[in-house]
């Protein structure tokens, strides 16, 4: 079975492809593909099934009513598309979905998501826990977009990522700079002036918390 079908079943992926088969573990699905810079989904399209990425990797963004795009993140396969909004009232990909290079998704409908849920706990449980999950990235997500000024994004970052006062970005600039929805040049302009200041030390995506009082004063 693809990876991508095992995604939400953690005692599946522990099974090898023989026993997969003797239990009959198999969900309904179609498979379409997409080329490099194709559209996937659209924000405000309707989420008929669970789109999951088996093969590839997309970007997501939000555009605003002024045509403003705010990239929101990159994905890599496999990883399942709008999952929370399956099951919403209004089940509207809140995002657009595009192709960073050749693509497949793995289409399965609501109808077979519910009966593998009846079927297969590990599944079920499987499926919340991602959703839990998501709903602690998007909340992250919130708290940085709620901080006024590029500092204070800089500061609520590194102070979620601290460990005993040193703390690695995870990210490149440039991918950091796309998560705060910020230019490159400003974002690395702020960084240079919180090492000036003396409040944080920093180099090559690592550093160290040198005040706590004053970035904790960055906060909004």
């Amino acid at each position: 079975m693809d990876s991508g079908l095992l995604f939400f079943c953690t005692a599946c992926c522990e099974k090898s492809q023989e026993e997969i088969t003797r239990i009959k573990c198999t969900i309904e699905h179609t498979i379409k593909a997409y080329k490099r810079g194709e559209c996937i989904a659209r924000q405000g399209d309707r989420v008929m099934s669970l789109y999951m990425l088996s093969k590839g990797r997309v970007k997501t963004e939000i555009v605003s009513d002024s045509g403003l795009t705010l990239s929101i993140e990159e994905i890599s396969a496999p990883y399942p598309l709008a999952a929370a909004f399956l099951f919403a009232d209004e089940n509207h990909f809140p995002v657009d979905v595009t192709a960073l290079e050749d693509c497949e998704i793995i289409l399965i409908s609501k109808t077979s998501i519910e009966k593998q849920m009846t079927k297969c706990t590990a599944f079920l449980r499987g499926f919340m826990a991602f959703i839990a999950n998501r709903v602690q990235f998007l909340s992250e997500r919130l708290k940085i977009f709620s901080q006024k000024g590029i500092k204070a994004k800089i500061a609520y970052y590194i102070l979620q990522r601290d460990k005993n006062g040193s703390f690695e970005l995870g990210r490149s600039i440039s991918s950091l700079a796309d998560y705060f929805g910020v230019e490159r040049p400003s974002l690395s302009r702020a960084i240079s002036e919180l090492v000036r200041d003396g409040i944080i030390d920093y180099e090559a995506g690592k550093g160290r918390i040198l005040s706590y009082n004053e970035i904790k004063e960055l906060l909004g």
